[in-house]
């Protein structure tokens, strides 16, 4: 089992030209994001995961703690115009509410149930609803999940990011770490603005429906 270990420099590179493209498609990323994270609380957030982060993961909030809230009814900062950061609706969460997240995850394990959980034939990830080892890194409006992956099955990369949720049955990897999956994602054609009605007048949805 190996850790995804991309130097500080090569994270940052990646991130902020995944924020350009998503700039220069007509999705103002760079105005959603928030400060970074201070290298203290990143040590707070590992603290209660009770692990070090990943190193792409531990960079990445050295360059924005999380996303700004983009639901109407969300207290704090709003940007003008809203957009995720990664495909569709799964927000980047900053560190206290990733924090939050993490420990309601905890408190349901003893109660969730696995056999109805299956893994995407060749994955290296466990059948599990929910694993300690697991650090959500954006989350939708269904309590579904994009995690980093710190317990991996044989073959796997410890921080490979993986889809998991109750409306999420099947566990899937969708990179072997945070910066693999932000080249995932600049490898993709320029996202296209996708109707969301007149709900959301002000929030400009993309996706990348294998993604996540």
């Amino acid at each position: 089992m190996s850790d995804s270990s991309p130097s500080s420099a090569g994270l940052a590179e990646v991130w902020t030209a995944w924020l350009r493209a998503l700039d220069e498609a007509g999705f103002p990323a760079t105005a959603n994001v928030r400060p970074p994270a201070s290298a203290e609380e990143v040590r707070a957030a590992e603290a209660v995961f009770g692990a070090p982060f990943p190193a792409d993961l531990a960079a990445l909030y050295l360059l924005a703690d999380g996303q700004l809230n983009d639901h109407p009814r969300a207290p704090g900062p709003r940007p003008e115009v809203a957009t995720s950061i990664f495909p569709a609706t799964y927000r980047f969460v900053p560190l206290d509410e990733a924090v939050v997240q993490y420990r309601g995850w905890l408190d349901v394990i003893e109660d969730g149930d696995d056999d109805h959980i299956t893994v995407r034939e060749g994955d290296p990830v466990r059948a599990r609803y929910w694993d300690p080892g697991w650090w959500p890194l954006a989350v939708n409006g269904g309590g579904n999940a994009l995690v980093v992956d710190t317990v991996p099955e044989p073959g796997g990369v410890r921080g490979q990011v993986v889809v998991a949720g109750p409306d999420e049955d099947e566990r899937r990897r969708v990179a072997t770490g945070v910066a693999d999956y932000l080249h995932r994602l600049l490898a993709e054609p320029a996202p296209v603005c996708e109707d969301t009605g007149d709900d959301a007048p002000d929030h400009r949805f993309w996706d990348v429906r294998h993604l996540r």
